[in-house]
């Protein structure tokens, strides 16, 4: 489902107008903080197509871009390392590490509102307390899989083998610690990931948490990327390939995620 490799240029926050809560307005605190290893890959899909994928409730935001007819999806992949509790100004380290997958669909907006949020409908992870965590608390959709790295070939696998996902990966530029020399589009994929982020529990409610995404210590680097995806990954998705737009994927090294705890939608 893709709407074309030769696309120019990321659909970014200036594309999608209206309003946004970050979480420094929202006055939330971080939870939870990991160091994370992967790729971050921005896709365009027919706006029409991926409408019918969304659960109801939610709809894509108006499109003013010079390409009103496709929206963004992001897939992250990678290891979560160094997964550590804050709490009371206290930094409480678990010493886990586990992959990670997630799908995220930014610029949407809730019948209820005009806000614009991005939408996790799926997410897949190796160790089960973050799959526990994810669906009971966060509505992210988790479930147990293994991602693995096959030379340029990142594979992931349900845990009775079978194949859900696979991603070729090839760099497109040197690594770089200097914003200056960041990807192409890192910012307006960072722009899109800070968004109040919704999932939706099994009982159909939504609930709002807020990532931040630092880059401060991390290494970057631009890629080229294909995807396929295997397996429905979510109700009514058929399996078929897609690719990241130009300039529109990065894989990185120990960007520190923040995740805040999770609050009732509206």
């Amino acid at each position: 489902m893709n709407a074309g490799r030769d696309m120019d240029r990321l659909l970014d926050r200036s594309a999608f107008p209206g309003p946004a809560l970050d979480a420094r307005t929202a006055g939330v605190s971080f939870v939870g903080e990991t160091r994370f290893n992967g790729c971050i890959a921005c896709t365009h899909w027919p706006r029409a197509a991926l409408q019918g994928l969304l659960p109801p409730g939610l709809a894509l935001a108006a499109n003013v871009s010079a390409t009103p007819d496709v929206h963004p999806v992001i897939f992250i992949f990678g290891e979560q390392l160094e997964g550590t509790i804050l709490f009371g100004g206290m930094s409480i380290p678990l010493g886990v590490h586990y992959s990670e997958f997630g799908l995220a669909i930014p610029y949407v907006v809730h019948r209820d509102g005009r806000s614009l949020h991005t939408y996790v409908p799926r997410m897949y992870s190796s160790f089960f307390p973050p799959v526990r965590d994810g669906n009971v608390h966060y509505g992210f959709g988790k479930a147990l899989a293994a991602l693995a790295w096959h030379g340029c070939i990142a594979t992931l696998t349900a845990p009775d083998g079978g194949l859900l996902w696979h991603a070729a990966v090839e760099p497109a530029g040197p690594w770089s610690r200097s914003a200056r020399h960041a990807p192409p589009n890192l910012a307006a994929l960072r722009a899109a990931l800070a968004l109040p982020i919704l999932g939706r529990k099994h009982n159909g409610r939504y609930v709002r948490s807020y990532f931040d995404l630092g880059f401060a210590d991390a290494q970057t680097r631009p890629l080229r990327c294909a995807i396929s995806i295997d397996a429905a990954l979510i109700e009514g998705l058929t399996p078929q390939r897609c690719y990241a737009v130009p300039d529109g994927a990065f894989e990185v090294r120990g960007m520190v995620w923040h995740l805040s705890w999770p609050e009732p939608l509206g």
